[in-house]
């Protein structure tokens, strides 16, 4: 029963690899990378060449929740997940009700259905050259296996009910994953009298009888031309009077295998006196509901795979099989299946391989649950399967184990129990890890991360932890994007996320010059440097060009301004710049000398505001009085002169012929920049700044200073008021 399934190829793009070879090393269990290695005679042999770069390329799963017709199963199974969480740990409405496991499998599984309908839909549009077909056609294969396993461990592991007789359930499943015969038949009722005439009728009829659909398979005999005969009555007498075993039927299980063995003894005596001699079709029919084995087994090289007539087989051999009973029986009837195989004279290859689907069916029906649990993990769909089926099963009780489980299962009633091979060691574990690695993969996809972070909220303490890791590397692109980041990161109280998203979004607003996007979301970062940087640009902004930027924001920042000094500088000067314009020139006067004291203001901007205050000090009556006046001088002669020497020193260094210019240029750049922040945001406009520390204007200050002090002076000694003072 060795797999020999066909493996991909993958085309690693490493030109040095095809050199000296390849060498992985594993990220993840879904991801490595590949990258070039060699032994020594290999790196010896290529020391000429210059291998100073070297690739590496990684290489993991494809996420297929991608293809828009199954995107909607994640968001869907979230929600199923979800509300499953809230019913276990009593956070939901009616959480004191017991959950109906089968029910949320069921709600499971027809998410998976749906999934599949859509994408047959889809095939059945695409023509046969596509190259999207090849593509739709894997994906239904594979949630075609999902399903038929998720209904399997329904019945067989999650339904509690389940205990009792089996085969209804598995007859049920492969009608269910098997429909050809049904729907054929369904076809042939519809289409009138002498059905039998068609070369499809018996083969139709045998696929319902192998299928223990014997009602329809009556009722498709009974429309033969040859229905009133003696054999086809009494053959319509045996089918009717088949014994069938169910745990509701009040019959127990002794006495109906002794109704049953009547029965049969009794079919196989009539076929052995001829009575359907004349119809050797429906001979062939009776030999297989009286559970002749020859007879199954020459329908056993017809099978598309071991299982698909083995639940009518049971049925009718054995209709009151427990599971515990069925691994036994499934081993049996493959060890048939595959005898019959070998012998099938088209059988080129002489023994059929077992395909992935065929031993996770068998381990399901052996009751091997740790081995299932291994296989599904082995889907390539990302885990979705495996995350939401051990998910259920844990909080069904069916993947603990403890001590004291340990020390019961030595009891016999412990041992005799169907699902006693059923739990697993460390199912806890297996969980929680299975739903982190699920959870962190779809926190690394923009469309998903909401998502992803339900999952890592159930999985454990590292999950908890790496929501907010996870969730600062998220990919976004937009600011809709990112109001969400920030919404999440909120409610979870992850406010270092909050500040690094600003941050992201502050950069990228400054490099498409949004300078009011760029203020709101520096201010929003509640970053003190990076509110500082974007308030320097404004500032700069306006010493070079003379133009205030996104006045009207800055007005209404509030209490924002308090994040920064630089910040609460930039809106007092505004707010000088709105008194300016007001024609409120004693509040500008005194704000502005209360700016030139503060300790807040950066030096590059001494120029701009001394400009500032030569108007206010020509005017005829002084409104800028003798001590202010005097801070005014003090600050021209201790901040700005220094600014215009330096400006001096450096007009004099470039003129030097013998000086390297465009070392000079760097050197003098730094000089200038000496007093500015180098963890600006941006490349800053501070190249023109020492360019208006003129000796102009200090003479122009100087003699604005000595008229306003005069004619405040003479007020201030004349004034009858002031003298009283």
């Amino acid at each position: 029963m060795a797999s020999k399934e066909r493996a991909s190829h993958i085309n690693v793009p490493n030109t040095l690899g095809q050199q000296l070879g390849l060498n992985i090393a594993w990220i993840t269990d879904q991801l490595f990378a590949c990258y070039a290695f060699g032994g020594k005679g290999k790196r010896e042999s290529s020391t000429a060449k210059n291998l100073s770069s070297v690739d590496v390329n990684l290489v993991g799963a494809d996420f297929i929740f991608e293809e828009p017709t199954i995107r909607s199963m994640v968001t869907e199974g979230s929600r199923v997940f979800y509300r499953l969480q809230r019913l276990r740990y009593d956070v939901a409405e009616n959480a004191a009700k017991p959950i109906d496991y089968v029910k949320i499998s069921q709600k499971y599984r027809s998410i998976v259905r749906r999934g599949l309908q859509t994408m047959n839909q889809r095939v059945s549009e695409l023509s046969d050259d596509d190259p999207a077909l090849e593509a739709y056609r894997n994906l239904i294969s594979l949630f075609y296996s999902i399903e038929c396993t998720w209904h399997l461990l329904e019945f067989l592991v999650i339904d509690s009910n389940s205990s009792g007789a089996i085969v209804s359930s598995l007859l049920e499943w492969i009608r269910f994953h098997f429909p050809e015969p049904e729907r054929a038949a369904t076809e042939m009722l519809q289409s009138g009298r002498e059905l039998d005439k068609q070369e499809e009728y018996w083969p139709v009829v045998k696929g319902l009888i192998l299928q223990g659909q014997t009602t329809i398979a009556r009722a498709l005999l009974r429309v033969h031309t040859s229905s009133e005969t003696h054999c086809f009555q009494v053959a319509e007498q045996l089918l009717q009077s088949i014994p069938i075993y169910s745990v509701y039927s009040g019959l127990s299980v002794h006495r109906y295998k002794t109704q049953w063995q009547c029965w049969c003894d009794n079919v196989r005596t009539l076929v052995a006196a001829g009575n359907f001699a004349a119809e050797p079709k429906l001979e062939e029919l009776l030999r297989l509901v009286s559970g002749e084995r020859k007879a199954w087994s020459e329908q056993l090289r017809s099978s598309t795979c071991w299982y698909e007539y083995f639940p009518g087989y049971l049925l009718y051999t054995d209709s009151s099989c427990k599971y515990y009973q069925l691994g036994q029986y499934a081993n049996d009837w493959i060890a048939q299946f595959l005898t019959n195989c070998r012998a099938a004279p088209d059988n080129a290859s002489g023994e059929r391989q077992f395909k992935f689907l065929d031993k996770l069916v068998l381990s399901v029906m052996e009751n091997n649950l740790v081995n299932v649990l291994q296989q599904v993990q082995l889907f390539p769909d990302n885990r979705w399967f495996a995350v939401h089926i051990v998910d259920l099963l844990y909080h069904a009780g069916l993947l603990e184990m403890n001590a004291a489980d340990e020390d019961e299962n030595t009891s016999p009633s412990k041992q005799q129990s169907p699902r006693a091979g059923a739990e697993v060691s460390d199912g806890k574990l297996v969980r929680e890890s299975l739903l982190f690695d699920f959870g962190s993969l779809l926190m690394s996809r923009s469309s998903f991360w909401q998502i992803g972070m339900d999952y890592l909220e159930f999985s454990s303490t590292e999950g908890l932890g790496a929501r907010e890791a996870l969730l600062a590397r998220v990919p976004f692109q937009t600011e809709r994007q990112a109001d969400r980041i920030i919404a999440v990161a909120r409610q979870n109280g992850y406010l270092e996320v909050v500040a690094e998203v600003c941050k992201v979004m502050t950069k990228r607003s400054l490099a498409h010059k949004n300078y009011s996007s760029a203020l709101d979301w520096a201010t929003r970062s509640r970053d003190s440097s990076y509110v500082r940087d974007v308030a320097n640009i404004f500032l700069e902004h306006y010493c070079n060009h003379g133009e205030l930027l996104c006045e009207q924001q800055v007005s209404h920042l509030g209490s924002k301004v308090f994040i920064s000094s630089r910040l609460v500088f930039l809106g007092a000067y505004y707010d000088f710049r709105r008194f300016y314009r007001e024609r409120s020139y004693d509040k500008a006067a005194d704000l502005l000398v209360r700016l030139m004291d503060s300790k807040i203001m950066p030096s590059y901007f001494w120029p701009c505001l001394m400009a500032d205050a030569v108007p206010l000090l020509e005017f005829s009556e002084p409104i800028i009085p003798s001590k202010e006046t005097y801070t005014i001088l003090e600050h021209l002669e201790m901040d700005l002169v220094p600014m215009v020497d330096q400006r001096r020193k450096k007009i004099t260094n470039n003129s030097e012929p013998d000086v390297d210019m465009d070392g000079e240029h760097d050197l003098s750049v730094r000089e200038t920049t000496k007093d500015h922040d180098e963890t600006a945001l941006l490349p800053k406009f501070y190249s023109n700044l020492l360019n208006n520390c003129t000796e102009d204007l200090v003479k122009i200050l100087r003699l604005a200073c000595a008229r306003n002090l005069s004619r405040a002076l003479i007020i201030e000694n004349t004034d009858p008021t002031n003298n009283n003072k």
